[in-house]
């Protein structure tokens, strides 16, 4: 390192050394983990550095706004936030002394906090609850402006809130506020350091979408087509036809506003230029020769036969599925394992005592036993599915009965989607289980359907008809509802295609470079981020930080950083060395560059990649449920099996 006599000489300024050293392979290699705060109660799920670096800002489960001195590892402020869900992001307001902060959650709710104002204060001051119900994954402040922030939701939109106008908004999905409208919702958002008019966002439709602030207003009643007016240009995945869409999962800018880092979820990560302009056709050509020079490359190395797209979506596709419990995180971290080598890891820990970790030290104490017990109860009851599916495919009758009550089961589900909304995904949640997941499900319905009759019969005949006309009056409902959701559905698809016929003559940005080797699948708020200019990194699924060289997407350095999934890496704002991370554990880590030596991850980068590939692949066909969902599937399966010994139970035991 030749510039290091310059620095000491007076050639070099600090601020460029920085710089060089953080665009260093000798550097970056040498990262491991320094220590840990242990402030929170909860997955800590978002982490910001101040503008100098000298605190971070964390938002957890446990609901707690908490401001922390990394290097002293003190709490300087703890503040319950006032939110009800689990916090999704969080930010410092510039340019006010790190005293207010605005936050977001998985309910919806977006706050304004100031440090300085009495606690007893915070319920209903600086509550906005714009959004409605949907989930709020975002909170961007707009350089050198204390007054203003934007905020994205699954609700579609992006909002500008002035807290110079107001400091509060109570009203349910108002209409005021709104700076950007599209038909899918907004994951992830990003302003342009060097332009703060230029905004980011990553849609529900696989696509990144570039804005212009100055063609946008929150004055004027606003239309796809005015948001469209003020789009200069977007990125899409794939092709909209093929409706193949992956959630994005995190979207940011470079520090000098001139490349865009998007993680897609079960997917690449990709570097695109904003200042490129090419036409949609050109970048979806270009898009397929990259994916396959990339293909080519990774068999390459892997001496593995080549795999064409149709034989991937294959593999994808297949019809085995298989039930994960929500809350098993078995798969992550590690330690996890594709299928096929945990009865070697199960041999392998029955002979080599397991050395203790310190991260456990600061989890609650029956966290790996509940853990454990989720693996097996996911275990076992994909193969009670398994060892189901002759028996629940011999009547057609039960086929009928059991899709039109799955169908009315989906929204059952989705009200539980705010339990673990940090670790939510779309792709898994929302599939279509397999055909004796909706006999199996189906049965157990009709069964409990059965049993309510039979109590009835023992009521006299007011009560009998007063419970036919209510089912009546339930049918009548449902039927009403299906037909109301089915408008709106249609409605919403005219809405979608409309807006397909605006963004066909809207520039792409370009494709630079992907990223892969990771494994984001599991969580909705994975980031992605720059470490400097030579260098880019991500959380995955693995418990790993993944740094890849930006120019050629070779993974140089893996990190270990979580028992389970790494969410969260923030760089050093002002180019210091230094790495932030947190995810599903309950702390924050800090790492720094203080190997002796550059540490060569070849066989740990090997290994770890053939891994999260073969996971990934397993994922995709693995259908989580939530865990009260076994007690039904167990009842079920016995009904089926034991037809004899039905008469015989009270409808009370099969209930408690």
């Amino acid at each position: 390192m030749p510039y290091l006599s310059d620095r000491q000489y007076g050639l070099l300024p600090h601020r460029c050394l920085l710089v060089k050293l953080k665009n260093s392979s000798s550097i970056t290699r040498r990262l491991n983990l320094d220590y840990k705060l242990n402030v929170h109660r909860g997955c800590v799920n978002t982490i910001w550095w101040n503008e100098s670096g000298t605190t971070i800002l964390s938002g957890s489960d446990d609901q707690n706004l908490i401001v922390t001195n990394p290097y002293t590892q003190k709490v300087l402020t703890k503040v319950h936030s006032g939110h009800r869900e689990n916090i999704f992001s969080a930010k410092f307001l510039p340019e006010t002394n790190d005293r207010r902060v605005v936050s977001c959650s998985g309910d919806g709710v977006i706050f304004h906090t100031n440090f300085d104002r009495p606690n007893s204060s915070h319920s209903q001051e600086g509550c906005f609850t714009c959004h409605g119900s949907a989930t709020a994954y975002e909170v961007r402040t707009i350089p050198h402006t204390p007054n203003l922030f934007l905020s994205c939701s699954d609700d579609c939109t992006v909002r500008l809130y002035d807290l110079r106008t107001k400091n509060q908004c109570l009203k349910d999905q108002c209409k005021d506020d709104v700076l950007i409208k599209s038909n899918w919702g907004i994951t992830s958002m990003d302003v342009n350091p060097m332009n703060p008019n230029e905004i980011v966002c990553a849609c529900a439709d696989s696509s990144v979408r570039l804005y212009d602030h100055r063609k946008l207003s929150t004055q004027v009643p606003l239309t796809i087509s005015s948001s469209i007016n003020g789009l200069i240009s977007y990125f899409s995945l794939s092709d909209r036809k093929k409706q193949d869409q992956s959630r994005i999962t995190s979207v940011v800018f470079n520090s000098h506003g001139t490349e865009i880092l998007a993680s897609y979820s079960s997917e690449s990560i990709y570097l695109l230029d904003p200042k490129q302009v090419l036409s949609q056709e050109q970048m979806q050509e270009r898009l397929i020769e990259h994916k396959n020079n990339k293909r080519i490359k990774t068999n390459l190395n892997e001496n593995q036969p080549v795999l064409n797209n149709t034989q991937d979506k294959e593999n994808k596709n297949s019809p085995v599925k298989r039930l994960r419990l929500r809350g098993d995180w078995s798969d992550t971290g590690p330690e996890s394992r594709p299928s096929n080598e945990e009865q070697e890891v199960v041999e392998e820990t029955a002979t080599v005592p397991v050395q203790s970790d310190s991260s456990n030290e600061q989890q609650p104490p029956n966290r790996n036993l509940q853990n454990f017990i989720m693996q097996r109860m996911s275990d076992i009851l994909t193969q009670l599915v398994t060892s189901s599916t002759s028996e629940t495919e011999q009547t057609n009758e039960e086929t009928e009965i059991a899709t039109t009550t799955h169908e009315s089961s989906v929204s059952t589900e989705n009200n539980d989607h705010l339990v673990d909304s940090s670790t939510r995904t779309s792709n898994n949640d929302e599939t279509d289980p397999n055909h004796v997941f909706d006999l199996i499900y189906g049965e157990t319905e009709r069964l409990h359907t059965e049993d309510e009759d039979e109590d009835d019969d023992d009521d006299d005949d007011e009560e009998s008809q007063t419970t036919t006309n209510t089912t009546e009056s339930s049918r009548h409902a449902r039927t009403f509802l299906s037909s109301k959701w089915d408008r709106l559905r249609k409605c919403r698809e005219a809405e979608r295609s409309q807006e397909e016929n605006l963004l066909k003559n809207i520039p792409s940005l370009g494709l630079i470079n992907s990223y892969e080797g990771h494994r984001n699948a599991r969580t909705m708020i994975k980031e992605a981020n720059f470490w400097s200019d030579s260098y880019v990194m991500s959380g995955s699924d693995c418990g790993h930080i993944f740094i890849w060289d930006k120019f050629n997407g070779d993974i140089i350095r893996i990190i270990p950083a979580d028992e389970h999934v790494v969410n969260c890496v923030q760089p050093h704002p002002l180019n210091y060395p230094i790495l932030a991370s947190s995810g599903i554990d309950y702390d924050i880590k800090i790492f720094s560059p203080l190997a002796e030596i550059p540490i060569d991850d070849t066989e740990r980068i090997n290994r770890t990649v053939k891994r999260n590939h073969a996971m990934l692949e397993e994922t995709s066909s693995t259908i989580r449920v939530p865990a009260n969902f076994i007690f039904r599937m167990l009842t079920s399966i016995y009904r089926l099996r034991h037809p004899e010994d039905m008469s015989t139970l009270d409808d009370e035991d099969l209930t408690e």
